[in-house]
């Protein structure tokens, strides 16, 4: 379904500037959607209506009404009102679903069980590592994994998705058509050939910052949880958590370092009731059965490409893996630490960069590949 009669009469109402949504929300469900659309199209009609709002209706926007019929031109967009079938079934059950959800890509995928994942845009590479591997992990279990294609966290969420060969769906506070921020336009363009992209906005909406508040009420109206792994106090992420909370969702976090400014917000919503989570299996724990059973022969280290044959450590080997964790440390440090000198732990980096044991972050430092961090304490 590309664009219903339903949901074209809802266009024409929206197209009309200055009118807030909750006051044709209001009228639709007095006169009906069909009614107050004839009446916009008709001056003696818009009169009508500026009487029973006490506020000028005026002409509908057609140069905006022009711009998504050539959206729907392509065959990958569509329009869905909140009555078609196919608009997502939780988001339609909270207060604040929008009337209208512009999406291009499988629009089915957007009404499976679903987890929304949020973060931080200036995140750390702890979170960055572990936003991905739970979105891989929820993504490979049958959840459709969501976010906002922001920089940062949720980027990093749409990649694990997709490298988990699960569906993916980013929620945009512009018009789908706009590339934001523009360096995710090709993923954005993946999202939706494994999944979809969705909007509230039409098209040629340019992103402004009173959108992104809007936009996560829509991220978390359609999931059956939040999880929050790196946020300030005062962010996007934490408005999407608290949009969760009022909407009986359930609210997830993921516990930090505590002077690190970014977990203040999970460790507050720890602090408020929160479920913690340090692995996917603390999120499955607080919902009901869905998704689908995974082939546990995969196995975690899949995710990396890790070659098997190729996890034994020798002795060195161990103490340095021991002695890295998600956050990068320098090649001088590790010496110290390890008690091993320069001139032998560099080969011996190397080859556990090979072998994807860890990652070289930059500027001589290093730090374990993802699926490796649980090893940091010292467990193979």
């Amino acid at each position: 379904m590309k664009c219903s009669d339903e949901a074209r009469h809802w266009l024409e109402i929206l197209s009309v500037r200055g009118i807030k949504i909750t006051t044709w929300l209001s009228l639709c469900a007095r006169l009906g959607t069909i009614h107050v659309a004839s009446m916009i199209s008709s001056r003696s009609g818009r009169r009508e209506l500026s009487r029973l709002i006490r506020k000028d209706v005026v002409e509908p926007d057609y140069s905006m009404m022009r711009q998504i019929e050539l959206f729907l031109a392509d065959a990958d967009n569509g329009v869905l009102c909140i009555s078609d079938p196919g608009y997502p079934d939780l988001l339609a059950e909270t207060a604040e679903a929008p009337p209208v959800l512009f999406y291009r890509g499988n629009i089915k995928a957007a009404s499976g069980p679903a987890i929304c994942i949020v973060g931080s845009r200036r995140s750390s590479r702890r979170g960055l590592v572990v936003a991905r591997e739970l979105a891989w992990e929820l993504s490979r279990r049958g959840f459709l994994v969501v976010s906002g294609m922001a920089r940062g966290i949720d980027t990093v969420v749409h990649d694990g998705a997709l490298a988990g060969g699960g569906e993916t769906c980013a929620v945009l506070g512009c018009g789908i058509d706009i590339a934001y921020p523009p360096e995710n336009a090709p993923l954005a363009l993946e999202i939706a050939r494994h999944g979809c992209v969705l909007s509230e906005f039409p098209p040629g909406t340019p992103p402004m910052k009173h959108h992104f508040p809007m936009r996560n009420r829509i991220l978390s109206g359609m999931s059956f949880g939040v999880v929050v792994v790196e946020a300030k106090l005062a962010s996007g992420a934490m408005i999407t958590a608290r949009w969760a909370a009022d909407q009986g969702r359930e609210v997830f976090a993921v516990p930090g370092p505590v002077e690190q400014e970014t977990c203040r917000g999970p460790h507050r919503l720890i602090k408020e009731g929160a479920c913690l989570v340090e692995d996917v299996d603390d999120i499955l724990a607080a919902l009901p059965p869905c998704g689908r059973v995974v082939e546990e022969s995969l196995g975690f280290h899949h995710y990396v490409g890790l070659d098997p044959g190729k996890g034994s450590l020798a002795g060195d080997e161990k103490r340095i893996v021991r002695a890295l964790d998600l956050d990068p440390k320098h090649i001088d440090e590790l010496a110290q630490i390890c008690h091993i000198s320069s001139t032998v732990i560099l080969p011996l980096l190397l080859d556990l960069e090979m072998r994807g044991i860890i990652e070289s972050c930059g500027g001589g430092t290093y730090a374990l590949a993802g699926s490796w961090k649980d090893h940091a304490a010292g467990n193979f």
